[in-house]
């Protein structure tokens, strides 16, 4: 199944493939750029850069993306890559799924956040089976703590470090 691109009002939310994690590895920022894609400075971001090596042997594996690897945000009005947002891996047999984003500094605060994350969620509640979306944040983050709850997801945890948050897809605010 080829996973088509996710677009909302002002971004375009593209699933990476597996030469663009061999090309993010090798920090070939030419050849995506050839392909029509922007690069920020400041993506990918090291987050994104921690996560790559897992994503690449994913992608690997499976050979096409399935959606539950990550995503690269990109402006409409540009194509520049803005950051990434994506799943920490497939369903489980429940049917919960596990979400995460990030952006580059200069685009916090303009609703990127919240934009990209309605458009993963409206991706997900059209997949089979499934059931709750699940996320965490730093307790300090409270661009994130906001973008969650507005987005419809609950607290239900939190240590010393970060705040837990998981709510039934179906109940989410999108």
């Amino acid at each position: 199944m080829i996973i088509q691109n996710i677009m909302t009002d002002r971004l375009i939310l593209i699933p990476v493939t597996l030469q663009m994690t061999t090309l993010l590895l090798c920090d070939n920022r030419t050849e995506i750029e050839h392909i029509g894609i922007q690069m920020s400075e400041h993506w990918p971001t090291p987050d994104t850069k921690d996560i790559l090596p897992m994503v690449h042997e994913t992608l690997k594996r499976h050979g096409a993306p399935s959606g539950f690897e990550f995503w690269m945000i990109l402006c409409k009005d540009n194509n520049m890559v803005i950051g990434d947002i994506g799943f920490h891996g497939k369903p489980d047999k429940n049917g919960e799924v596990e979400v995460g984003f990030g952006l580059v500094r200069e685009v916090w605060n303009k609703g990127y956040g919240y934009e990209a994350l309605k458009g993963i969620v409206d991706w997900i509640k059209m997949q089979e089976g499934i059931k709750t979306l699940k996320a965490d944040c730093l307790i300090d983050n409270v661009a994130s703590r906001r973008i969650l709850e507005k987005i419809g997801l609950e607290e239900i945890y939190r240590n010393d470090e970060y705040i837990f948050w998981k709510s039934n897809v179906k109940d989410l605010l999108v």
